[in-house]
């Protein structure tokens, strides 16, 4: 068990052996982009009770939290978190059948879902397969695909923690839009979710799935150090398309680069920084705005306790 207060102010909770805490942990090693700073504490947290502990130490002694999901749509100040980070990714996974419907605990990887419903002839998920994040992640930015295919379509419940109790909400009660939700708003703790699926012949599901693998292999930079989509599309014109209109491929500031392969994407290329990406994110926005006035909007989440950059200040 990773567990020792050696660098500690205070005391830690006792947590189960599933559950760890460490201190001045780095979290590039948690962001797809492989940047960021550290923690001053990190929690792998397994169960709901070791999560009371957890936010019940922290609040007492006002130590700032934040929860991430896989690390594959964020961008991590240089500067670390100055508080506590909490992750589900590792141990609070689970996922089970319950007639045609999945039921998934937060830290579920989407590819994970997306397999485990294709081997039960369930229709609905075929779209995560190349989503590489947690079912917490997704639900908060109602994760999705180009099509139309999103997280928020196929909802039927989600249960959150508020205030040491357990809450379900239905799909009623949480409002889905492009790339957000309600429970992001809220700031909601997501534990698990319901997801409603219909049977299908499997040979479909197959032909689906592996459509969309076949698409991303071709079309975005799946072996690359990236965030996924840097900024949000537009409901007529995509990012990368306006992005690429400007001749900004290839565009690098420090060790961070525009993708050749999907202008959409910032590559970390030779040990960028969270300030090369911002620099290269600000120059990107400024160019599209100019040539084409439209104003891209980022989709990649800025995780910091300082005052964040301008770019992610601007408004819709």
């Amino acid at each position: 068990m990773n567990y020792h207060i050696t660098m500690s102010y205070f005391n830690h909770p006792t947590l189960s052996s599933h559950s760890c805490i460490l201190e001045e942990e780095p979290l590039h090693k948690y962001s797809y982009m492989n940047i960021g700073g550290n923690a001053k504490w990190l929690a792998k947290i397994a169960s709901v009770d070791d999560l009371l502990k957890i936010i019940s130490w922290a609040n007492d002694l006002g130590i700032e939290m934040k929860i991430i999901g896989a690390g594959s749509n964020i961008l991590i100040d240089d500067a670390g978190w100055n508080g506590l980070i909490i992750l589900f990714r590792d141990s609070m996974n689970a996922v089970y059948l319950d007639g045609n419907n999945i039921v998934a605990e937060s830290g579920a990887m989407l590819p994970k879902l997306s397999k485990f419903a294709q081997q039960n002839k369930l229709t609905g998920l075929e779209f995560a397969i190349g989503i590489p994040g947690s079912l917490g992640g997704a639900l908060y930015n109602n994760a999705g695909i180009n099509d139309g295919s999103q997280i928020g379509n196929i909802v039927k419940q989600v249960t959150v923690l508020r205030e040491n109790k357990l809450i379900d909400l239905n799909s009623s009660q949480i409002n889905f839009s492009y790339r957000h939700s309600s429970l992001k708003e809220n700031n909601e703790i997501i534990i698990r979710a319901i997801l409603s699926l219909q049977p299908i012949d499997k040979k479909l599901i197959d032909e689906k799935m592996n459509k969309i693998i076949e698409y991303r292999k071709t079309t975005q930079p799946l072996a690359t150090k990236n965030a996924g989509s840097i900024f949000k599309n537009f409901e007529n014109r995509s990012a990368g398309e306006l992005i690429e209109s400007c001749n900004l491929k290839g565009s690098q500031v420090g060790g961070a680069i525009v993708s050749d392969k999907h202008a959409n994407f910032i590559e970390n290329t030779n040990g960028a920084n969270a300030q090369d990406v911002v620099s290269l994110m600000s120059l990107i926005q400024s160019t599209v705005f100019e040539k084409t006035g439209f104003l891209l909007m980022p989709e990649v989440e800025w995780i910091s306790d300082q005052i964040p950059p301008d770019i992610f200040n601007v408004s819709e």
